[in-house]
């Protein structure tokens, strides 16, 4: 099943699998961020088909939702959102279109970060500043407020040292678990080692899970331990609770990043590697076998790693740098803070109004 998503730049949808059925009997929506692409793009189930809105943002990395917000970091600025289903049926724009309309209510500047990894955490609202190696907490005291560093790296610099970029929460919502892409303590050393450098490491005491990773991203607490993307080879690890050798849960057809846990699934996103800038130019163990690789989104059973649907992307869209499970049933869509009609939206807790201009003086 084809759907072509209506927007300037080409972009094809395609379905497999249990993929639609699986949103709807979830109620939930996947929103996922491109960062090459200057793309968020909402794809809700409707009617047994999916229902897609993508919106521009400078350079979209990471993605948090949580309790009917959605937290977005772009290139310089974090904005946070709230859906109103209130608002949704009069959008002026698009009457009837959507059933629950994302609108923004916060906006951060934080500068140029390189945020990856939001996550809303018992302590507001955490991320991982990439450019200066550190976890950070998000908020409107400053850009950023340094809450730990691995203990090798020395200094809090813009130099990207380790490529600190996957954050997970433990039951409490706590920090517990980081990932990089290399133990450097010098600018961009990371890069020296993308193939088997990458680190999944405990917070706070920097104990070292698991090593020789390729390119690690995303993990994930889960009852019965941790969840990893082995992103470089595709691979979804799961890690036991006492340690141990993890195992290779799924071997997945694309450059894994981005992961949401819901219950026995899981969401991954894939990319396809054809910008080579932080993938190296030798080829990654995911690409060994010729296989061509996929740029969407796969759920798979937590259980098993059977994959049991998928949504693949085509056209000018060949990475997902996040993503994101929006709650609630029916299409979603989303205003961004620069459209000049989120100013005529007014949301209260249980309803909402459109403005109307006033009529011209006679």
């Amino acid at each position: 099943m084809n759907h072509i998503v209506p927007r300037q730049a080409r972009l094809e949808a395609r379905v497999k699998g249990e993929f639609v059925s699986i949103l709807d009997s979830l109620g939930v929506s996947v929103a996922l961020c491109s960062y090459r692409s200057n793309l968020l793009l909402l794809a809700s189930p409707h009617g047994g088909r999916m229902s897609f809105q993508p919106c521009s943002f400078e350079k979209p990395m990471a993605l948090s939702a949580q309790r009917g917000t959605l937290a977005l970091a772009a290139r310089t600025t974090l904005v946070q959102f709230a859906a109103s289903t209130a608002l949704a049926p009069g959008f002026p724009l698009a009457r009837e279109r959507f059933d629950r309309l994302w609108l923004p209510r916060a906006l951060h500047f934080t500068g140029e970060l390189d945020l990856h990894d939001l996550a809303h955490s018992a302590d507001g609202l955490l991320g991982l500043a990439t450019r200066f190696s550190c976890l950070a907490r998000l908020d409107a005291a400053a850009s950023f407020t340094p809450l730990w560093q691995p203990p090798f790296v020395s200094a809090l610099l813009a130099e990207d040292r380790c490529h600190l970029n996957g954050l997970a929460l433990d039951a409490g919502g706590r920090p517990c678990a980081v990932t990089m892409l290399g133990a450097a303590d010098t600018p961009e050393g990371w890069r020296a080692n993308r193939v088997q450098g990458g680190v999944l490491m405990r917070v706070p005491d920097g104990r070292v899970l698991l090593d020789g990773l390729c390119m690690p991203h995303s993990p994930r607490c889960v009852a019965d331990g941790m969840l990893v993307l082995n992103s470089g080879a595709g691979e979804v690890l799961h890690l036991p609770p006492a340690g141990g050798t993890p195992r290779v849960l799924a071997r997945l057809a694309g450059y894994a990043r981005g992961l949401c846990v819901h219950g026995d699934l899981l969401f991954v996103g894939l990319s396809r590697l054809r910008d080579r800038r932080g993938a190296g130019h030798a080829p990654l163990p995911v690409e060994q076998d010729g296989a061509a690789l996929s740029c969407g989104v796969a759920v798979l059973d937590r259980r098993t790693g059977r994959v049991l649907g998928e949504m693949l992307l085509e056209g000018d869209v060949d990475e997902v740098s996040d993503l994101a499970l929006l709650p609630g049933a029916g299409r979603h869509g989303l205003v961004s803070h620069t459209d000049p009609i989120h100013g005529d939206a007014l949301a209260l807790p249980d309803r909402g109004f459109w403005a109307v201009p006033a009529a011209p003086a006679p």
